[in-house]
């Protein structure tokens, strides 16, 4: 009587037991998609904090050629100024020893020359370099296109690396000379390429970063690699940055190498996140939701979308350091005032004048060129920053700009209209800082702000 119940009883036994294990495994999976989702979060932030921390690495390293390439050519301006002085009649032993002091407080220049025409007749130092003294570009076919372009364009250009005469390797600083409005000779810089570049490529091993320079002759992504492997730009995951240089513009490609790691460090990680992942998933992706709006709120105004104080001032800093490099070119600060702005607030509320500052910035944003840039400095106050822009233009864009800003705003079936008081300071006519600009063009917008209320008909005229 009892066995025809076993079957019956082992079935019940199986049928729980696959019951128990199959929640289990259906509560296992869900938990390990969970840990996996936690895991691709941090190994999402991972990589977003080595991208980071690459961009940082990029920017230092801008950073450094740029001051290196600084310091290598600043000391140019004072021998071209001396030269174009002496109106051409130069003392050989006077020359000879400005470009002395020249060389020994440049760092990574391997000599200093002065060519007359086209033949190089001034040189420092002379050992070494035995084989360029007295040099005729006009019988140097590699060298003298670039030597023409110079001469043609009047600006300095910055060349190579390229081969040298005299041997070696080395990036060539022209400067061209004109005596009484017609080209006399120029400067030439050569800078060592080797020790040049010896920082960076120690610095970029260091941080186990791959790097790449492209941009021969400063042709940018036209030009050909010239330190570090060409793949690197072809590769995924390699963050490019742009850099200028008198004439053109080099591009550096950094991609972070794989970090070395051992196998049970990465697996007692993993198994880490997935303990928790069920529980800070969610918070690890709203911590970096967060954290993004706020790095925006930060650099950007939170009603206008426009860049802030802070980026503002950052941006005319390097408005100013790209002057500094090429003091052909001339940018413009426009501090603008909203006239009538109160009487709107007053008149029609606050949200009223929201709606005009949002307008105001979206139609002044549509006037500008795309290398410029147009911020809240507060208030009802605005900066427009025109870079490179050539100088008889700048009156243009300036009544363009106040043209857009006092453009009729709609809003509840009302069209509602400010004006606007600009000033305008010169970089570099106005000063070289940030505050001394802004302060010009602060005085400048109250004296056009005072104008315009004078040119204003009168009630009653």
């Amino acid at each position: 009587m009892d066995s025809p119940q076993e079957p019956k009883g082992f079935r019940e036994r199986l049928h729980g037991l696959w019951l128990r294990w199959g929640f289990a495994a259906v509560g296992a999976a869900f938990f390990v998609l969970v840990a996996f989702g936690g895991s691709a979060i941090v190994d999402s932030r991972f990589e977003a904090r080595r991208r980071v921390e690459l961009i940082s690495f990029g920017s230092l390293v801008q950073t450094r050629l740029t001051r290196e390439l600084d310091a290598a050519l600043f000391l140019t301006g004072g021998l071209k100024s001396y030269l174009a002085v002496r109106d051409g009649v130069l003392d050989r032993q006077e020359v000879d020893a400005i470009l002395q002091k020249l060389f020994e407080e440049a760092r990574h220049v391997r000599n200093f020359g002065v060519a007359v025409g086209y033949q190089l007749q001034y040189l420092y130092p002379v050992k070494g370099n035995e084989r360029v003294l007295g040099l005729d570009y006009r019988k140097v076919p590699e060298q003298l296109a670039a030597v023409q372009k110079v001469i043609d364009g009047g600006v300095p250009i910055l060349l190579g690396p390229l081969r040298l005469v005299q041997g070696g390797e080395g990036l060539i600083y022209r400067a061209p000379i004109s005596i009484r409005g017609k080209y006399w000779g120029l400067i030439s810089t050569v800078i060592d390429a080797k020790s040049f570049f010896a920082d960076v490529i120690a610095r970029a091993q260091a941080e186990n970063v791959d790097l790449a320079i492209r941009g021969k002759d400063g042709r940018g992504m036209q030009g050909e690699v010239f330190q570090g492997d060409a793949g690197l730009f072809k590769q995924r995951g390699v963050e490019l940055i742009d850099m200028d240089i008198p004439g053109g513009k080099w591009v550096i490609a950094l991609r972070g190498k794989p970090l070395p790691s051992a196998p049970a460090d990465i697996w007692r990680l993993r198994l880490l996140v997935w303990a928790l992942a069920v529980f800070v998933g969610w918070g690890v992706y709203a911590l970096l939701v967060q954290r993004a709006r706020l790095a925006r709120l930060a650099m950007f105004d939170a009603l206008t979308g426009l860049p802030n104080r802070t980026l503002v001032e950052d941006r005319v800093e390097r408005a100013i350091a790209a002057q500094r490099r090429n003091p052909q070119t001339v940018s413009a600060l426009l501090f603008a005032d909203l006239d009538d702005f109160k009487r709107i607030n007053d008149k029609h509320g606050h949200r009223a004048g929201d709606a005009v500052l949002q307008g105001v910035a979206e139609h002044a944003s549509r006037a500008v060129r795309d290398v410029d840039s147009v911020g809240r400095w507060g208030g009802d106050e605005m900066i427009v920053l025109l870079e490179n822009a050539e100088r008889d233009k700048i009156p243009e864009l300036v009544d363009r700009v106040r043209r857009a800003m006092e453009t009729p705003i709609e809003y509840a079936g009302l069209k509602l209209q400010v004006g606007a008081s600009i000033g305008v300071a010169i970089v570099p006519d106005d000063g070289d800082g940030v505050q001394d600009l802004i302060r010009r063009a602060d005085r400048r917008m109250y004296e056009d702000k005072e104008k315009r209320r004078a040119d204003r008909p009168r009630d009653g005229a």
